[in-house]
């Protein structure tokens, strides 16, 4: 059963029934500075919050924009720097109002080919364990040519890519008709 989302559209990301689902549309309330109009398809795995399992902090997004976002690799990590310092913001008022120290997050990519890049974001977790985590990322990108729209999926998580999670994660499918 697909949970509702605060907006009641279905979420477009196919995982296993498990993972937690949300959709924002754009822009987002966290980061209005990233200018897309669309929506956010988010899908949490089990242990998402919990910060001993073995998929913490490991989720995926898929931005359905209605521009092209211009992917290159120094245009993702301006678009995560901005993204990530957002949610931090919004999460760790009172963090941040004690004057406790939150490095900026940092977010480094590279272009494997046209359509995927791989990278990494070295940020903070103000959910869970409010430490410094170190996030491995892959983007991949396409154009949906019969909605119109383009699709950037971020499969995220700070495990390394040979982890099991990173598997169940290259499963995850968008339902949508493109061709």
């Amino acid at each position: 059963m697909q949970c509702k989302t605060h907006n009641s559209q279905q979420n477009l990301l196919i995982t296993e029934e498990n993972w937690r689902s949300e959709i924002i549309d754009f822009p987002l309330e966290f980061a209005p500075s990233l200018e897309y109009f669309g929506t956010e398809h988010i899908r949490f795995a089990p242990g998402w919050g919990k910060k001993n399992a073995a998929d913490y902090f490991s989720y995926a997004f898929l931005w359905i924009l209605d521009q092209d976002p211009e992917l290159s690799s120094k245009k993702l990590e301006s678009d995560m720097e901005t993204y990530f310092d957002g949610l931090i913001k919004v999460i760790s008022k009172e963090e941040l109002k004690s004057n406790i120290d939150i490095t900026k997050s940092k977010a480094f990519f590279e272009k494997v080919n046209d359509s995927v890049y791989a990278g990494k974001i070295l940020t903070y977790d103000p959910f869970t364990t409010r430490k410094d985590v170190n996030l491995n990322i892959i983007v991949t990108y396409r154009y949906c040519t019969l909605e119109k729209k383009h699709l950037a999926l971020f499969n995220i998580s700070p495990q390394a890519p040979e982890h099991q999670i990173w598997k169940k994660m290259k499963k995850i499918a968008i339902d949508l008709t493109c061709e």
